[in-house]
């Protein structure tokens, strides 16, 4: 690489640091999923595994990163794992650049840096500035599609080795595979047997996403990540407000991406001949969006490298005064959105864990264990205690999840599963405390009190006293030997 390579690629690296800063020098949490993926990491590193020990309905790659880094650092700060993060996404963008340079020259590869960093900020602080399982799988998806795009079948096997650890990283990418088969297909066109290429990628994408049989049981994988998902996804909800969520988060994600969404619809009736798989992988990005009925800002990361590919050459194309007020929005939301990480609050305020934390910690020892009812993994890692139930929260037993918060219709949706594993968990290992959250309302389960989970409030009942009461959370303690 040359000299001007190097201080090009450094200099993409400093911008995505600066982008991610207040995220790097902020220790509160930025998004539940990164307090769950850190519980799973915590487990894991006190001799559990994944899925057994601690479960959830989410793939293993990113707790598996959380353990490492935990383990490096002797601690459960997530401020490393959001500078990980960051250098994957710097990663991506060199890869980006060059990939763009050698296929439409340099303009359009620079236009394609910018527009695929400040886009990969252009979401609410929880979605840009985390560490969660969309950020990891985004650099690893770009660089999968970038390979699948080239001739030849190291590549094929490249792109299929990155789409796997891409699903290990966030299983709804999993609805990617036929877009790259098609990418693939379409790059060796030419070639004497192009589906020799297309046999490749799909090996390579079954042995990257297999490679997890390495530290996780496969099965137990398969049936939290894929096969007890259709109730949890499917559970009962309006259709009015499956609608007024899918155009809120639409026409949010169009506000804030507003470059790519003009630039790739007006180039759409020429790219739709000249690159039809990019097409295909953005219908894929937003099936996969839209099959939860949840649409959260995270989701739309999985169309924003296509829409990016797209996007860059017509935006190029374009006369100066227009380039100049495509540029002029993209850094203007992309300061804004800097602004906000520092106030994420505004957006999605999260109850704070601290006082809580401090009394397990205060009134237990290390190797207590500790249960906790309700959706707030920040108490489970900041108690810093072993937690018990062996589920990441009990929305797996009550079925609550998206907005749903009717017991009558999201108890039959349970995973019969996940209640025999908590509940089995408390009676062999009953737990030092017992932190019930529904008194506070701001945690959603104010509808669901223990008695919802009739197992659980006669184990309390029988084994456990009120010990305390703070903010609206009830502790019980242990008072049966």
């Amino acid at each position: 690489m040359t000299k001007r390579r190097w201080v090009e690629s450094g200099s993409i690296v400093l911008f995505v640091l600066l982008m991610r800063l207040p995220a790097l020098v902020s220790r509160r949490w930025y998004d539940p999923d990164e307090a769950s993926i850190a519980m799973q990491a915590s487990a894991i590193r006190s001799g559990g595994t994944l899925y057994i020990d601690m479960a959830d309905r989410k793939p293993p790659l990113p707790p598996l990163l959380y353990d490492w880094l935990f383990r490096i650092t002797g601690s459960t700060d997530v401020r490393p794992l959001r500078l990980l993060v960051t250098l994957m996404l710097a990663g991506s963008a060199v890869f980006l650049l060059a990939n763009v340079r050698r296929t439409h020259g340099e303009t359009v590869a620079r236009w394609a840096v910018g527009l695929y960093v400040l886009g990969a900020f252009a979401f609410s602080p929880a979605d840009a500035g985390a560490a969660n399982y969309a950020h990891f799988a985004l650099p690893i998806v770009t660089v999968a599609l970038l390979c699948c795009r080239r001739t030849g079948l190291r590549w094929a096997v490249l792109g299929g080795l990155a789409l796997g650890l891409a699903i290990l990283a966030r299983q709804s990418w999993i609805f990617a595979v036929p877009a790259g088969a098609f990418s693939v297909y379409g790059a060796n066109r030419r070639e004497a047997r192009p589906w020799i290429g297309v046999l490749a990628f799909a090996a390579a994408a079954a042995v990257g996403f297999l490679w997890c049989a390495t530290f996780v049981p496969l099965s137990a994988f398969w049936y939290w990540a894929f096969a007890s998902t259709p109730g949890f996804v499917f559970a009962s909800t309006s259709i009015g407000a499956v609608v007024v969520r899918a155009l809120g988060a639409t026409g949010l994600f169009v506000l804030c991406h507003l470059v790519l969404a003009v630039a790739a619809g007006f180039g759409f009736p020429k790219s739709r001949r000249s690159d039809p798989d990019l097409w295909l992988w953005t219908l894929t990005g937003l099936l996969a969006i839209a099959a939860g009925f949840r649409f959260y800002g995270h989701y739309w990361m999985q169309v924003l490298t296509p829409l990016v590919l797209l996007a860059a050459p017509v935006v190029a194309a374009w006369n100066v005064n227009w380039q100049r007020l495509c540029a002029t929005a993209a850094a203007l939301t992309a300061a804004i959105m800097w602004v906000l990480l520092l106030t994420p609050n505004i957006f999605r305020h999260r109850l704070s864990a601290d006082a809580e934390a401090a009394y397990i910690r205060g009134h237990t020892e290390p190797t207590d264990r500790v249960f906790v009812w309700g959706n707030f993994p920040e108490l489970s890692v900041q108690s810093d205690r072993p937690a018990a139930g062996r589920l990441v929260s009990a929305d797996f037993v009550t079925g609550r999840s998206g907005g749903r918060q009717d017991p009558q219709e999201t108890l039959p949706n349970a995973s019969a599963r996940a209640k025999r594993m908590m509940i089995d968990d408390l009676h062999e290992h009953p737990p030092e405390l017992i932190v019930d959250t529904s008194g506070e309302r701001s945690l959603g389960y104010s509808r669901f009190p223990m008695t919802v989970f009739p197992a659980l409030a006669e184990f309390v009942a029988a084994n456990y006293a009120v010990e305390a009461t703070i903010d609206g959370f009830t502790i019980y303690r242990l008072a049966v030997p």
